[in-house]
C-alpha cells in the first residue's frame, strides 16, 4: 500500500528554476554559434475568443461544473533562419475568465526552445519545454497531436477533484551520425519532471523520468531504413522504478515531410520492492502531407509514469486531419483515445479509459486575420467508479497570425 500524503504547498517550483537555467544555456549556445549576423524571424499568434463547457472538470453525472467566458491565447516564436544551425524559442500565455465560476479561472504559462545543428552526415540538437498550467488542462489533454510519431508525451491521470497547478519540464537531447551511406548510429535521452503545487495521494503527485537509448540503423533503400535500439529508464514516483528494453523500428520516407513507421519491442519494468513486469512496447503510424491535406495517425503501446504517482501501461491512438477547402477555408478533425492499466503490484490506480475529439473550421478573412470555431467532446471512465463522465464544449474566436505556416 502507498503511504498517505498530506497536501503540501510549495513556495517556489523547483522545475521553474531548472527550466530557466536550461533555456538560458540553450540561448547562450545558440548565440555563440550564430553570432550577431544571424537572420531572425518573428512569428506571433494571438487568439481571443469565447469558451463554453457543460462539464469543465469532467465529473460524473450530478457533479458537473458549467463554465462560459473569455479566453485569450498568445504566443510568439523567435527563430533563426540558417541552412545549418537553427535556434527557436516560443513563450506563450493562455488565460480564461469565467464570470460565473471565478474559481475555474486560470492563467497558464509555456516556454519552448529548440537548438539544432545539421551537416550532411551529422544531426544533433536539444529540445526543451516548460509549462505551468491548471490541472483541468494538464490532466485532461485535448485532441492536439502533442509529440511526434511514436512519442505521445502525455502523462495525465485524469484525477482533478481539487484545484491545483502543475509545473512540467522536459529536456530531450539527440545525436545522429552516418557511419557510411547505409549505416547510422543514434543516441537519444530525455529528462522529465512534474511538480504540483499540492500533493494529493493517488491523484496528483510529483514524479520524474530519465531515459536514454542507443540505436544502430541500416538504410535498406533511398527511402526505407531499419533501426535497432536499446533503452534504459528510471522513474521516480511514490516509488522508484528501473526499466530496460529494446525495440526494432522500420521507417519509410515518402517525402521530407511525409513518413510512416512500425515499431515492436519489449520492456522489463522493476518497481522498488515489487515484482518485475515484462511488457510489449509497440507503435505504428504515419504522417502524410499534400498541398491541401495533412493526415497524422499514430497508435502506440508504452510504459511510463503518470501524474497519479504510479507506472501504467498505456494504449493510445492519436488522429489529426486538416483539409484546406479553399485558400480561405480550412477544416480540421482530431481525436485522442487512451487506456491505462497499472503495472501489477505497483499500487491501486484503477484502469482508466479516456477519449477526446474535436472538429473545427477556420475562415481566413484577411491574410493575417481569421475566424475559428471548434467543438470538443471528452469522455472518461474508471474501472472503480459506477458511471462514466462526458463533456461538450466549444471555442469561438478571432486569430491574428501574420506569419502563418504554409
Amino acid at each position: 500500500m502507498r503511504p498517505q500524503q498530506v497536501p503540501q504547498r510549495r513556495q517556489r517550483p523547483a522545475a521553474l528554476r531548472a527550466t530557466l537555467c536550461v533555456v538560458l544555456g540553450v540561448a547562450a549556445c545558440a548565440a555563440a554559434g550564430q553570432g550577431a549576423a544571424a537572420n531572425w524571424e518573428i512569428a506571433p499568434r494571438v487568439l481571443a475568443g469565447y469558451r463554453y463547457s457543460d462539464n469543465y472538470r469532467l465529473q460524473r453525472p450530478g457533479g458537473e461544473t458549467e463554465v462560459s467566458g473569455a479566453e485569450a491565447d498568445a504566443l510568439v516564436t523567435l527563430r533563426t533562419v540558417d541552412p545549418r544551425t537553427n535556434f527557436e524559442i516560443t513563450p506563450r500565455v493562455r488565460a480564461t475568465y469565467f464570470p460565473d465560476e471565478s474559481d475555474m479561472d486560470s492563467t497558464d504559462y509555456f516556454l519552448g526552445a529548440r537548438l539544432s545543428d545539421d551537416t550532411p552526415r551529422r544531426r544533433t540538437g536539444i529540445y526543451g519545454d516548460f509549462s505551468r498550467e491548471d490541472v483541468v488542462r494538464s490532466e485532461l489533454p485535448s485532441a492536439d497531436i502533442g509529440g511526434d510519431l511514436g512519442d505521445p508525451q502525455a502523462v495525465d491521470s485524469g484525477r482533478i477533484l481539487q484545484r491545483n497547478r502543475r509545473d512540467l519540464i522536459r529536456i530531450t537531447p539527440y545525436f545522429s551520425y552516418d557511419l557510411s551511406q547505409r549505416h547510422r548510429i543514434e543516441l537519444d535521452a530525455r529528462y522529465l519532471q512534474a511538480d504540483f503545487d499540492e500533493q494529493f495521494s493517488g491523484r496528483q503527485q510529483d514524479f520524474k523520468e530519465a531515459n536514454a537509448s542507443a540505436g544502430f540503423g541500416f538504410l535498406m533503400s533511398e527511402r526505407a531504413s531499419l533501426m535497432v535500439r536499446a533503452r534504459a529508464s528510471q522513474y521516480q514516483t511514490t516509488f522508484d522504478t528501473d526499466a530496460y528494453g529494446g525495440e526494432l523500428e522500420w521507417n519509410y520516407d515518402f517525402s521530407p515531410s511525409s513518413r510512416m513507421y512500425l515499431r515492436l519491442g519489449g520492456q522489463q519494468t522493476k518497481p522498488e520492492g515489487g515484482e518485475s513486469d515484462t511488457n510489449v512496447i509497440a507503435g505504428v503510424g504515419g504522417r502524410w502531407d499534400s498541398p491541401r491535406n495533412t493526415l497524422f495517425l499514430d497508435l502506440t503501446r508504452t510504459v511510463g509514469p503518470i501524474a497519479a504517482g504510479t507506472i501504467v501501461k498505456r494504449h493510445q491512438l492519436r488522429l489529426r486531419m486538416d483539409h484546406d477547402v479553399s485558400p480561405r477555408l480550412a477544416l480540421l478533425l482530431g481525436a485522442r483515445a487512451s487506456r491505462d492499466e497499472e503495472l501489477k503490484g505497483a499500487g491501486t490506480y484503477p484502469t482508466r479509459e479516456y477519449a477526446a475529439a474535436e472538429a473545427g473550421l477556420e475562415w481566413r478573412v484577411l491574410r493575417a486575420l481569421s475566424l475559428t470555431a471548434t467543438y470538443t467532446y471528452r469522455w472518461q471512465e474508471y474501472a472503480d467508479e459506477p458511471s462514466d463522465a462526458s463533456a461538450n464544449g466549444f471555442l469561438i474566436g478571432i486569430v491574428y497570425e501574420p506569419k502563418r505556416p504554409q
